[in-house]
């Protein structure tokens, strides 16, 4: 039985700090410049730490999302109905359900394309008129009477490509300030993320079955 695998890659990412330089140096009470590109490079840290504690986006990034496959309705009869012995089969899945497809990394902010290979590699744009999108969760479901394109390659059948992330002024508040602490603690010289910012993070925290 073959598994689908998943994978998730950032192609483009903002060049904006998630907390100011200025913002960070008050917080930090530091009046000179000589820390400056230190203290970039922990915003930075801090940040990216965050964003995969959290598992989202915190800045703007374009990701590209590959699967082998869609889940679909009646995969388990098709599989039962094979008997018994020892049998190759696939189960194309994602995630979510039969209609629904979970993206890595919400929030999001729009999806460019979904795209999907045939068994001769050939590529098709599946129309966004066939499904809506849930920027929040960062799902994706077909529209009544829709369903996922079929007959697809075994290996990265399916590739959605999206922009996710907070944009600089949304980013909520007790997010900031947790990458204001973790900053202050590689500022200091400690490592690691303590108890009082994983319990600013918790309530942002994405906890679900696609173990991203």
């Amino acid at each position: 039985m073959r598994f689908n695998r998943k994978s998730v890659s950032v192609t483009q990412t903002s060049n904006e700090l998630a907390i100011g330089l200025s913002d960070m140096k008050a917080f930090l009470r530091v009046d000179t410049d000589a820390d400056d590109a230190v203290i970039v490079s922990y915003i930075q840290t801090a940040t990216d730490a965050v964003k995969q504690y959290l598992r989202r986006a915190i800045l703007t990034e374009t990701f590209v999302f590959k699967a082998d496959g869609f889940a679909y309705a009646g995969a388990d009869d098709r599989l039962l109905a094979l008997g018994p012995g020892v049998h190759t089969a696939s189960v194309p899945y994602v995630l979510g359900g039969g209609e629904t497809l979970d993206l890595p990394f919400p929030v999001l902010q729009s999806v460019t394309s979904v795209v999907t290979y045939d068994r001769g590699n050939n590529a098709s744009t599946f129309s966004a008129s066939k499904y809506q999108v849930d920027l929040q969760s960062g799902r994706i479901y077909l529209n009544e009477g829709e369903v996922w394109p079929s007959d697809l390659r075994a290996q990265d059948a399916v590739q959605v490509t999206y922009v996710a992330g907070y944009t600089y002024a949304t980013i909520p508040a007790p997010i900031r300030e947790a990458i204001r602490r973790y900053v202050e603690q590689l500022y200091d010289g400690c490592e690691g993320m303590t108890d009082e910012i994983r319990r600013l993070l918790a309530p942002y925290r994405r906890a679900d079955e696609l173990a991203w």
